[in-house]
């Protein structure tokens, strides 16, 4: 299909968008060459394959969010510059995910420094912080007029942090200063229904809560490739129908990424004065990884020697689950047929939960004869407690796991499957960051 440029609606160092020619509410989106850094023009380079490295990235990353049913502006790429996306009317923020203390987040919190060549403060609950978009120290909003005005670029209060984006009305701090300060405030505090209407509070926790998600999925899949997620900015749009969405782009631009030896990968080594030809391979490198990133085929089998015995909710996002009634006693030789059965369904691998009773067969049977992780349940150890020796006592080469209450075995095998799988990543690391607010 061919897609036609018609006017352009906004043009930026890093891209182009334009309106797509016979379709109402979609633009194409066209990344450009040029690579930047602090906001300064004189910093500005190009290379060759920026654009394509940057769409390729975009692309697949929004793709992968699709699959988590998260909302995005993004509808298609169209070629190896180009994508198609719903037209948005821009949120005036960069909302920010971190793991580690790293960059301003440090210059505003020095006392999380750990030295050089020590790894970073890393937060158990990501920490999500928002940043007025402004421009040559302006906010316009055309239904709203001027919002902003007389910050300094140069003295660094572009794009200023909002120090809580709940109130209604937002104090704005220089973004690279601490509490303690005297020059921390801007003296300048903006109504948050003139940016983002009489639904603020709602539009600010669901921000919170996509980006929260965006970055447990990208965390849990760089993980799988040895890689750290340092941190990461997404910006937000509201679609024709009044829909929050991910907008814009989500590139090596976008994060700070690093390997297991702590060295950059993404544009931060290009603000660390890294050369060009250097920080092109790493996005060449980058764009190829993400395009490796997948969502596994993996299985939990929930095994139980007897129908009479109760099941929990197999009900589990981004996982197949599957349920299989044959004793370990009676059946062994069926049950090792089935065992195999399952494993060459499932080259991603699985988890197998084993509920069982008395005298625990099926437990070390399993656990003998696959490398997957089989845990088991003792059932009758509320009212037999002894039984629970049944599934301990293992013999050599039968390492079976036992975890009660059943509950807590189901968990444990959700976390297992969770290593290779970033959406399941995510869903675990959500449940688990949330204890703490």
């Amino acid at each position: 299909m061919e897609y036609k440029k018609g006017s352009l609606c906004n043009e930026g160092k890093t891209k182009k968008i334009w309106d797509l020619i016979g379709t109402d509410g979609v633009v194409i989106v066209e990344n450009q060459k040029a690579i930047t850094a602090f906001d300064n023009p004189d910093f500005t380079k190009e290379f060759e394959t920026k654009a394509i490295h940057s769409t390729n990235t975009t692309c697949r990353v929004f793709e992968l969010m699709q699959k988590a049913n998260i909302p995005m502006a993004y509808i298609d790429q169209i070629s190896p510059t180009e994508f198609l996306a719903e037209k948005c009317t821009m949120i005036p923020l960069e909302v920010v995910a971190r793991r580690f203390a790293v960059g301003s987040y440090l210059k505003r919190h020095p006392e999380l420094s750990t030295g050089k060549n020590k790894m970073p403060h890393r937060f158990h609950q990501l920490v999500i912080e928002f940043f007025l978009k402004t421009t040559n120290g302006k906010l316009i909003i055309p239904e709203h007029g001027t919002i902003l005005e007389g910050l300094d670029p140069k003295n660094g209060e572009e794009d200023p942090f909002i120090s809580n984006p709940h109130e209604k009305g937002w104090h704005l701090s220089h973004p690279k200063k601490p509490s303690w300060d005297p020059d921390v405030s801007l003296e300048k505090t903006i109504s948050a229904k003139r940016v983002l209407g009489n639904d603020f509070e709602a539009k600010i926790k669901d921000m919170e809560k996509i980006l929260r998600k965006v970055f447990l999925i990208l965390e849990g899949a760089w993980n799988t490739m040895g890689l750290r997620l340092i941190d990461m900015k997404i910006e937000f749009g509201i679609t024709s129908n009044n829909e929050l969405v991910v907008s814009d782009v989500i590139d090596n631009d976008s994060w700070r990424l690093r390997d297991a030896d702590w060295q950059e990968l993404s544009k931060e080594s290009f603000r660390q004065g890294e050369e060009l030809s250097e920080v092109e391979k790493k996005y060449g490198i980058v764009s190829s990884l993400v395009s490796q990133i997948r969502i596994p085929k993996q299985v939990l089998i929930f095994w139980k020697g007897s129908k009479n015995d109760p099941s929990p909710d197999l009900q589990i996002p981004y996982i197949d689950t599957d349920e299989v009634i044959l004793s370990g006693h009676k059946s062994p030789r069926m049950s090792i047929a089935r065992l195999n059965q399952i494993i060459g369904e499932y080259p991603d691998g699985g988890v197998i939960v084993a509920k069982v009773g008395r005298s625990n067969g099926l437990g070390p049977i399993l656990a003998a004869r696959t490398n997957w992780p089989v845990i088991a349940i003792p059932a009758t150890v509320e009212e037999t407690p002894e039984d629970i020796w049944s599934s301990i006592r293992m013999p050599s080469n039968a390492p079976l796991m036992t975890v009660w209450p059943e509950e807590n075995a189901m968990l444990a095998a959700q976390n297992i499957l969770a290593q290779k799988n970033p959406m399941l990543y995510m869903k675990r690391q959500l449940e688990i960051e949330e204890f703490d607010i």
